[in-house]
């Protein structure tokens, strides 16, 4: 996966207004007895898997913005899975849960319960 890809950038310049990259590893022997730190990156949003040196987290990094961040993301894919599958708040929850937050996922089997209803003669 190239670098722009994996920071969510279309183009060079956001290398510039970024405070770090993500790199991709080539060679993951480098993980062997260093301390790995998951993290959610805002400007990627998704979680990656955080090298630093001497295995000491960035000071200027909060454990507790980055799990407020990561509850702001999932409230919105929630909100997002509950208006396209036009159910209340607690049903989308439910599906984004059983699909271990794939939203992909959560919307599949919200379809397979649809059409197992309807087989069933439930609707």
């Amino acid at each position: 996966m190239g670098i722009k890809r994996l920071n969510n950038m279309i183009s060079d310049h956001g290398i510039y207004s970024r405070e770090r990259l993500l790199i991709p590893i080539s060679n993951p022997d480098i993980l062997i007895n260093r301390t790995c730190f998951i993290e959610l990156d805002v400007y990627a949003k998704r979680e990656v898997a955080v090298l630093y040196p001497n295995d000491v987290p960035d000071t200027r990094t909060t454990y507790v913005s980055n799990r407020i961040s990561s509850e702001e993301s999932n409230k919105r894919v929630v909100d997002s899975l509950k208006r396209s599958m036009h159910v209340d708040n607690e049903t989308a929850q439910y599906y984004w849960s059983v699909s271990n937050g794939d939203p992909r996922a959560a919307f599949a089997e919200f379809s397979a319960d649809l059409n197992w209803d309807r087989q069933a003669g439930h609707s």
